[in-house]
């Protein structure tokens, strides 16, 4: 029993940890690379962009928002010419959202001054750091794919 405790314990210890470091390095990363469009649109265009058409209820859940807000989220995307609107075609009454040119291009910009800056930031450490780091990415992907 001791040992589940400490497991537990350090588990929770490591929880707090890595929640702290990675909104604190999310924050920076958004503060230095602040584009032109929001981290709501980048995320909504590189769901769309990763899995294809989707109805706005299928991005709503792959967002993990509620489907008024991807709603309200989608309207400002059409407007700005980020995604289109399509019919389904096995449903006429569904219709699915894509990305188009230009939100293909938004996406691209965002990605590249974020990898720029993130570049930067890791060019200050050692090889061993970055050896730890890259590992852990590999590890943090697993967990948000497993938990998707």
């Amino acid at each position: 029993m001791p040992n589940n405790l400490a497991t537990e314990v350090g588990s929770a210890e490591l929880a707090s940890r890595l929640r702290i470091a990675l909104l604190r390095t999310a924050r920076r990363l958004k503060r230095e690379t602040d584009g032109e469009h929001s981290v709501s649109t980048i995320s909504a265009l590189a769901s769309l962009k990763a899995r294809g058409p989707l109805t706005l209820g299928e991005l709503a859940d792959v967002e993990g928002v509620s489907r008024p807000s991807v709603t309200v989220l989608a309207a400002s995307l059409l407007e700005q010419g980020l995604i289109a609107r399509d019919g389904d075609p096995k449903d006429a009454r569904l219709v699915r959202v894509t990305v188009t040119a230009a939100g293909e291009a938004a996406l691209t910009a965002s990605r590249t001054r974020r990898n720029a800056y993130l570049t930067e930031w890791l060019a200050r450490l050692g090889e061993a750091d970055r050896q730890v780091l890259d590992e852990a990415a590999t590890i943090l992907q697993r967990l948000a794919e497993a938990g998707a």
